[in-house]
């Protein structure tokens, strides 16, 4: 008994590093600002710093050849593609809501969540001009397939309040700044 007991505290050291207050090389144990990350360090690129982006901020950015934008909502970082699925047209200056939050896009009225890109509204008008309803429904037709969602993309914040965003993982978004 006492020997299952050593083999299971050795399998946990070798599958879970920093277990024991120390990891392999090549494994770091950074110190966010909200959580301890236990593992190789997300792959990413600095995108700039949170003291840059105050709440209600967002900006566009290149992460390798990606277009991205950096959204501040509220103390909480997200990550996503600037452009609309539905005909790629930007959405840079799409209001931002509570509800999820989301971004919607002010060509159409297409809204997207911020965390998992999830869309809750497909096409609902044009240019946000009353009346346009059935347009908005006629041309959400054609473009991307009807409620595709949004790019969302990893996000973290470092020890030195650096936004790391990585283009590689997608489908879930959002950290405390």
């Amino acid at each position: 008994k006492m020997l299952s007991k050593a083999l299971l505290g050795a399998a946990v050291a070798a599958c879970v590093p920093g277990a024991f207050g120390f990891a392999p090389s090549g494994v770091s144990m950074m110190k966010t600002r909200s959580l301890t990350l236990r593992g190789p360090r997300m792959a990413g690129e600095k995108v700039g710093n949170v003291s840059e982006l105050p709440p209600g901020e967002r900006k566009i950015t290149k992460v390798g050849d990606q277009d991205v934008m950096v959204v501040n909502h509220k103390g909480t970082v997200y990550a996503l593609s600037p452009k609309c699925p539905h005909l790629g047209l930007p959405m840079k200056t799409g209001e931002i809501s509570d509800d999820g939050p989301c971004i919607k896009c002010k060509f159409h009225g297409s809204k997207f969540k911020l965390d998992d890109g999830k869309c809750v509204e497909w096409s609902t008008g044009v240019l946000g001009i009353p009346g346009t309803q059935a347009l908005g429904g006629f041309i959400g037709n054609v473009g991307g397939a009807k409620n595709s969602p949004a790019t969302v993309f990893a996000v973290e914040v470092d020890e030195n309040g650096g936004i790391v965003v990585d283009t590689s993982k997608t489908g879930k978004s959002g950290v405390a700044a």
